[in-house]
């Protein structure tokens, strides 16, 4: 379902900014980069209107990754909200709006850990 671009942009940033935190933002004609710098770690949301895309860096070996992995699916929802998109997970193979961030941060959590062992 395609969104009213910036309307429907400015509403999401400022949803994230007042339910999760502080975000900086770079708009396009096409699009929308939002970067969450917090507590909880670094993460990247690319929003065209018609698909999105949250990317988190691995660096949160073992339980480290929980904290931001529970905040990725709290603005993925959001998205899903705001937008009328559906998430899904592919790296849990699990929908966002019912999917558990705890699952989903035992797998970023591994990973991270196997490549701060294994490639630094």
């Amino acid at each position: 379902m395609a969104c009213g671009p910036r309307r429907h942009r400015s509403g999401l940033v400022q949803r994230i900014s007042r339910e999760v935190g502080p975000v900086t933002t770079e708009e396009f004609p096409y699009g929308l980069f939002l970067w969450r710098d917090g507590p909880s770690g670094h993460l990247q949301l690319d929003y065209a209107g018609d698909s999105a895309n949250i990317e988190i860096p691995y660096r949160y070996p073992g339980q480290e990754a929980q904290p931001i992995m529970a905040e990725a699916y709290r603005i993925a929802r959001m998205v899903e909200q705001e937008s009328g998109l559906e998430g899904y997970d592919y790296e849990v193979d699990q929908p966002v709006r019912t999917g558990d961030s705890d699952v989903a941060a035992v797998k970023l959590g591994g990973i991270a850990r196997w490549a701060q062992e294994n490639l630094t």
